[in-house]
């Protein structure tokens, strides 16, 4: 089972969050999938920022209790340096003319 052991929001990005897990991968993960039912209180920006890391659950956390299974967390997030590895591929210069279009 993993653990996150550090979180952060991601200001620029609604619903993701920048989570650090024990095996040190520093992934994005996105929760929007998980802000529904109970957690849809999470929608609200002001509270979903309050996101704190439940040492003794191992996973993030909010102040009303919430949680999230970290493993469900580290199954849909993506690696911190595979979003660097595409965005040196992918220079969006080349695409400027295709991406006004669209």
């Amino acid at each position: 089972m993993r653990e996150i052991v550090k979180a952060k929001p991601i200001p620029t990005i609604k619903g993701w969050l920048l989570c650090e897990f024990d095996n040190h991968e520093k992934r994005f993960v996105d929760i929007r999938p998980s802000m529904k039912g109970v957690l849809s209180n999470l929608k609200d920006p002001t509270i979903f920022r309050k996101v704190f890391v439940d040492d003794e659950a191992g996973t993030v956390a909010w102040p009303s209790g919430l949680h999230i299974d970290p493993d469900t967390l580290y199954q849909r997030s993506i690696p911190v340096n595979e979003i660097q590895n595409h965005a040196e591929v992918i220079k969006l210069d080349d695409y400027g003319d295709w991406l006004e279009r669209a």
